[in-house]
């Protein structure tokens, strides 16, 4: 179950069987999808293509933050939730990161 401000744990994170991202090494791990767009909720709603409402949507993926609760006493939970967005990449393409896409596109 995410915290307040909806990050996991590690464990959960494990737990999920979900794939993950760790920016420092720059690659996926877990078992990861052929192909996938695979964005936060932020840049879901940047990039106009927003999550459902709270909890009503679940993650594809996640990305780890180290910085994730610095200045409080909860910094066990450094795992944003990413959704999948693949069948908006073709709109999205030219405006996405490297580590929003998973694999090569068909």
């Amino acid at each position: 179950m995410p915290n307040e401000q909806g990050r996991f744990n590690r464990q959960e994170v494990l737990e999920s069987g979900l794939p993950y991202f760790i920016p420092r090494t720059g690659r996926w791990n877990g078992t990861t999808y052929p192909f996938a767009v695979l964005l936060s909720k932020t840049r879901c709603k940047e990039l106009g293509v927003p999550i459902l409402a709270d909890r009503h949507e679940k993650p594809s993926a996640f990305l780890y933050s180290a910085n994730a609760g610095a200045g409080t006493n909860d910094t066990s939970h450094r795992y944003h939730a990413l959704y999948d967005r693949t069948d908006a990449y073709e709109e999205i393409k030219d405006r996405l990161h490297k580590r929003e896409i998973m694999g090569t596109p068909q």
